[in-house]
């Protein structure tokens, strides 16, 4: 008999960057054919239009995320998507409705309990998006080459018997953190969807997953990512809603970063140095 599987409201996802070294495509796979909704929100940069556009980079497994994607689309879920900067070629297409699939730039998602929430990616009000775009085209091929190098670095260190690092990981964590602190992302978002007459706004974009409840009912949620975690933010049937630590740590409980930029030293030292041969 097949497994049942989670039922839920609204599922909430972001980020996963489809097509990147990165991207956690297994493990959204499996949270996909394990989940059933009412609602999917796929809150921009599902597809990484700037680093993954080769072919040689997009493999069988990117190609299965969209597909359980859609399957739920074909099994009477309702499914929007609001494309981000990654993916903002998509963003043509707003307006467009292909059987239960919607694309469009931003959405209202009425929760159970009445409050109406604006869905959007958000890279608008992130200004190096907005301003600097050629700084963060530049930053995320950077990554990706992180991302390689760190995978060479691993092999290197799985050999010698030591941990593996994810100095790429942490690399880009520590920009998003800083896009966010220095942009006032979080506030910039919360006063737009405020003036709006919005009672809450589900957003993405800087990676940092959260649901903050204000005092007033208000409520903003970053859905997270599926490539430094793996994070989904959920609606119960019940209306409760809950942020998903997908087979994931949640930012609290990772290691130190003084640690992991020791071991990511040592780690490059190790890949750079002579190699003996016998």
């Amino acid at each position: 008999m097949a497994e049942s599987k989670r039922q839920y409201r609204t599922v909430f996802l972001s980020d996963i960057h489809l097509g990147t070294v990165n991207s956690k495509t297994e493990a959204v796979q499996a949270f996909l054919a394990e989940t059933s909704c009412e609602y999917l929100y796929l809150v921009g940069d599902i597809i990484d239009g700037w680093v993954g556009r080769k072919d040689r980079k997009w493999g069988k497994d990117a190609t299965d995320v969209i597909r359980l994607a859609l399957n739920q689309a074909n099994d009477g879920c309702k499914v929007f998507y609001a494309p981000g900067n990654h993916d903002a070629f998509m963003r043509r297409m707003h307006g467009v409705e292909l059987g239960n699939l919607v694309i469009d730039h931003s959405f209202v998602h009425t929760l159970l309990d009445g409050r109406d929430l604006l869905v959007v990616h958000g890279d608008l009000f992130d200004d190096s998006v907005t301003r600097l775009m050629p700084i963060a085209w530049l930053g995320a091929n950077m990554h990706e080459y992180l991302a390689v190098l760190n995978g060479t670095v691993n092999k290197n260190r799985i050999k010698k018997g030591k941990r593996p690092v994810d100095f790429a990981a942490l690399a880009k964590k520590s920009v998003k953190k800083f896009i966010a602190k220095k942009t006032d992302y979080e506030e910039e978002v919360v006063e737009n969807a405020r003036e709006h007459g919005f009672e809450g706004v589900v957003c993405g974009h800087v990676h940092r997953p959260r649901i903050t409840e204000h005092e007033d009912g208000f409520v903003y949620i970053n859905t997270g990512d599926w490539v430094e975690h793996s994070t989904a933010v959920v609606e119960h049937l019940d209306g409760r809603l809950e942020l998903i630590w997908y087979r994931s740590i949640p930012d609290d409980e990772t290691v130190d970063e003084d640690s992991a930029v020791r071991r990511t030293l040592d780690a490059i030292k190790g890949l750079v140095s002579p190699t003996k041969h016998d």
